[in-house]
């Protein structure tokens, strides 16, 4: 790899009142080792699950399927993993016991169907605190072409088993009459309500498979694709990923479709329970081949980011223009700057996500990759590395010991063994998933958050819709907590922050959908904090007992005052102003006696 080229590049942006002069400078440097190490430990780690996808003479374009969704099933505070089958086996469950080991659970859980399963989604549908899946699906894989009506949603039996309630939720048959060939199931509160909406994608058009549930409150959900205007504008989208996310700081969530053959899609949340289709004009949707989508502020300017992974083909009469990022450089307006920043080509790219792999503050990008297509086999993975603010990536997958090219369709990254790292799971096409460890040795600090939610006060579970910012000096690094969604696949309800050599957070500021603002300063590094949205229950039953009663009330009195920590110091002080007064007691008796 060369180093020291500078690249200029100007880019015209038109808007009502000005063009937009970017220069982008990419200096490349030479990529030690050290960065980043990965182990592959599928072996020693328990996972054996398989994706074997239907052939096409049974389901056209079987190679699209596989799916894995990220989170605490049971409840023991370690990610666990759960594999949409395709097919070939049921789903599968691996609870993960906390050091990196998993042990298939889905006989006791209830996971024992075949279908033609395909993305996974996963968010305490119900708010009763247990984390479900929704899982999309063509139905049996032994009826060639499949069967409409056989989307799942497995309802967290408190952290015991799954029982599937889709057919009660009305979700269960979500394009009546057709069959479709499913691609994502995505829980996102798209209304912020507080209770999380679904949104389905379907990759055939006609079948009328793209739909947005709203969530009723009382376990049904209410399909509201056509009276929002979702179904003129999806009705030839072939869909393979959405993300449900504030792209403006408003407080009203966007959603961003990614869609094949140029259908992607960028709806604006105009305020007033509508959206608008703002892609064709906004700088987004230029992608040709879209399939997977993450989010991110890879520039750290507070505003935040998508990148979209897809196809880089050029031979003879066919081109594609591969994978986008598109840059936000003002509200709702984009700059597509993939191509200068040399990630715009990583083969036939499906799933990605964007993970701070070496902790040292800025964002790597993985994909996964490959096809049945020649020019396309035994591709590898990618990761791309960013070099610094000025944008410069370059790829090092080579050097890290990611050894795959296995037609990876769906990848996820998530703190395995809670060692505080991000590590890679990958499904495979036709062959095992594989799990690869962060063994990197040169990393820095970190810090791992996770939300809770107030949906009475329209915050979901996990702090969905949830904005969170971490301030170190003038370096500020922002996170958006929507599920982490890509094709087929659902990241962990953590957020997760390389801090560098710094072992001191001076701010952590975190945004809630209703407007609320939380602020804890000073805090240190190297850890996973809990942090409730001010004046909700969880936050208010001090001693976690269930009620809100004496107990909560005498540890209120015993920090009445100034906290000598300063904000965020003393766990009574709901408001985070530094002092336990009248506002936090009156928190407290509001929610006397009550249950969460």
């Amino acid at each position: 790899m060369s180093t020291g080229h500078i690249h200029f590049v100007s880019l015209g942006v038109k808007s009502t009142s000005r063009m937009l002069l970017l220069i982008i400078i990419i200096a490349n440097r030479q990529a030690t080792t050290e960065d980043i190490t990965f182990t592959d430990v599928t072996d020693e780690a328990g996972i054996e699950f398989a994706l074997i996808p239907p052939d096409d003479s049974m389901f056209p374009n079987g190679h699209f399927f596989g799916g894995v969704g990220l989170a605490d099933f049971d409840g023991n505070g370690a990610v666990d993993i759960y594999f949409s089958g395709g097919g070939g086996d049921h789903d599968t469950l691996y609870l993960n016991d906390g050091t990196g080991h998993f042990t298939d659970a889905s006989q006791a859980w209830g996971l024992d169907a075949r279908d033609l399963s395909c993305g996974v989604g996963a968010g305490d549908l119900d708010n009763d605190g247990w984390i479900d899946i929704v899982v999309a699906s063509a139905g049996d894989p032994d009826v060639p072409g499949g069967q409409p009506g056989n989307y799942r949603l497995y309802k967290n039996i408190e952290g015991t088993r799954f029982e599937d309630v889709a057919t009660q939720a009305g979700v269960h048959n979500v394009s009546p009459g057709s069959i479709q060939h499913p691609t994502f199931a995505t829980p996102g509160d798209f209304n912020a309500d507080g209770l999380l909406d679904l949104l389905y994608g379907s990759w055939q058009v006609g079948a009328e498979g793209n739909r947005l549930y709203t969530n009723d409150g009382d376990g049904t959900f209410t399909d509201v694709t056509k009276a929002m205007g979702f179904k003129q504008e999806l009705h030839l989208a072939r869909s393979f990923s959405v993300n449900v996310t504030d792209m403006d700081g408003d407080l009203h969530p966007d959603i961003t479709w990614v869609a094949d053959f140029n259908q992607s899609r960028y709806f604006r949340n105009n305020g007033d329970g509508s959206f608008s289709n703002i892609g064709q004009t906004n700088g987004t949707c230029q992608d040709q081949t879209a399939m997977g989508s993450a989010i991110l502020d890879f520039n750290k300017d507070g505003q935040l980011d998508w990148f979209v992974s897809a196809i880089w083909y050029h031979e003879d009469d066919r081109a594609y223009n591969g994978n986008a990022m598109y840059m936000q450089i003002a509200e709702h307006e984009f700059v597509n700057i993939a191509a200068p920043l040399a990630i715009h080509d990583s083969g036939w790219s499906w799933s990605s996500v964007a993970a701070d792999l070496d902790q040292d503050g800025l964002q790597e990008i993985v994909v996964g990759n490959g096809s049945r297509y020649p020019d396309f086999i035994n591709e590898s993975e990618y990761i791309f590395k960013q070099h610094d603010l000025n944008g410069a990536f370059y790829n090092v997958t080579s050097m890290t010991g990611l050894d795959l090219a296995c037609e990876a369709t769906s990848v996820a990254a998530f703190d395995m063994e809670g060692d505080g790292d991000l590590d890679l799971v990958f499904v495979c096409n036709k062959s095992r998933a594989r799990l690869y460890r962060n063994d990197s040795v040169e990393k820095g600090s970190w810090l791992q958050i996770s939300l809770g939610g107030d949906p009475a006060n329209r915050i979901p579970n996990n702090g969905f819709n949830t904005r969170v910012e971490v301030q170190i000096g003038n370096d500020v690094q922002t996170r958006y907590m929507d599920g982490k969604p890509s094709y087929g696949a659902s990241g962990p309800q953590t957020l997760h922050f390389g801090l560098g050599s710094n072992e001191e957070i001076d701010r952590i500021t975190v945004r809630w959908i209703n407007g609320q603002v939380s602020r804890l300063d000073n805090v240190r590094a190297n850890q996973l904090i809990h942090v409730d949205p001010p004046g909700s229950f969880a936050q208010v039953d001090l001693d976690a007992d269930g009620q809100v009663g004496g107990s909560d009330l005498l540890i209120l009195l015993s920090s009445w005052g100034l906290c000598e920590g300063g904000n965020g110091s003393c766990p009574a002080d709901f408001n985070l102003d530094g002092e336990v007064s009248g506002f936090d007691l009156s928190t407290l008796l509001g929610h006397w006696t009550d249950s969460p």
